[in-house]
């Protein structure tokens, strides 16, 4: 397909009423600082991926798409197969992933399943792809060892601009530590534990499972649970917290670090990577398997006005190496570089 003007389109899943919306974010800050006057288009799909239909469905409409540019920036990846069966709708065709994580955390069948339609075919469909840190970019190289190095670009997820400095450091009856999801990675019941006997209020964005509120309730910790919440429920709920506890074995990224960070929040997170690489030295980084570990960084924040507040101090500095317009930039270049081989 040959266009006089190079055109890109930012293809999205679609949107739930209230849920998770990182990636529409990201993606928002990466419009508003786009360097020229030729933004991408924003096409956000008419249905959700749920069920076969819903998906044949899915396949028709992104066939339909004309672009020298589709971009699919995230979770829908098997509507790559569409774009690419149509490429007289589409020069060049380029990917986010986000994480990967999630192929080794199903059953098996449903494992291999997500493995060849969200990853494996994705990635023999597309011209290019976007990792949003260099351990994601690592994983993709461990399980798909014949894709190109030189098809890969590490471009940072952003930090939300909604997301405000606090005017001052909550003063709670206890300390209130912040942790976010629920997920196995999110290593709820090691915060739990390191917590015990601690006088701590736990208070959990997500909705834990029965077996959570068990565990919970045997390691004798107080908590609130909140989910699905607005940006500024969100923001109020970083503010009024005394420091956010993230000590995640896997993650793509770790947006929280740095949304802790750029509310002013002292952050503890784990020391691999791409936590202890988000995080830089605005974090008290701990072993995210070792309870008492944890438990020793959650006591440095308690038990040391001055740490966290030098804590919150170099965490903004940190995040301001997140703007949208470093990514902003970053993406323009490499769709520069398309239309330079495009025209070749």
């Amino acid at each position: 397909m040959r266009h006089n003007t190079m055109t890109v389109t930012w293809l999205f899943r679609k949107q739930q009423q209230l849920g998770n919306f990182s990636i529409e974010n990201s993606f928002k800050e990466l419009h508003n600082e786009w360097p020229d006057s030729s933004r991408p288009k924003w096409h956000e799909v008419n249905r959700f991926s749920h069920g076969f239909w819903e998906r044949i469905a899915l396949f028709y409409e992104v066939s339909l798409v004309r672009s020298t540019i589709i971009h699919i920036t995230g979770d829908i990846y098997f509507t790559a197969l569409a774009i690419n069966s149509f490429r007289k709708n589409c020069s060049f065709l380029i990917a986010t992933i986000h994480d990967i994580g999630y192929i080794h955390h199903s059953s098996r069948i449903k494992a291999w399943l997500l493995k060849y339609f969200w990853f494996t075919l994705l990635l023999k469909k597309i011209d290019h792809l976007v990792v949003v840190s260099e351990k994601t970019k690592q994983r993709v190289l461990e399980e798909a060892s014949w894709f190109p190095e030189a098809k890969i670009t590490v471009i940072p997820t952003v930090v939300p601009q909604h997301f405000k400095p606090r005017n001052a450091e909550p003063n709670n009856p206890k300390p209130i530590a912040l942790h976010i999801g629920v997920a196995e990675n999110k290593n709820l019941r090691r915060h739990a534990e390191a917590l015990q006997w601690l006088d701590v209020h736990l208070r959990i964005i997500g909705e834990p499972s029965d077996a959570d509120h068990r565990m919970l309730k045997q390691f004798g910790v107080e908590y609130s649970t909140q989910s699905k919440l607005t940006d500024a429920e969100m923001q109020e709920a970083y503010a009024t917290s005394d420091f956010l506890l993230f000590a995640s074995t896997l993650e793509g990224f770790g947006m929280p670090i740095l949304e802790a960070q750029m509310v002013g929040l002292p952050v503890i997170t784990s020391h691999i990577a791409p936590m202890n690489e988000v995080a830089g030295d605005g974090a008290l980084l701990c072993d995210p398997f070792d309870v008492s570990n944890i438990r020793i960084g959650i006591l440095k924040v308690l038990n040391n006005p001055d740490e966290r507040k030098a804590l919150g101090a170099i965490g903004w500095k940190n995040q301001l190496r997140f703007k949208p317009i470093n990514a902003a930039n970053m993406h323009w270049e490499l769709y520069a570089q398309v239309k330079i081989l495009s025209s070749n």
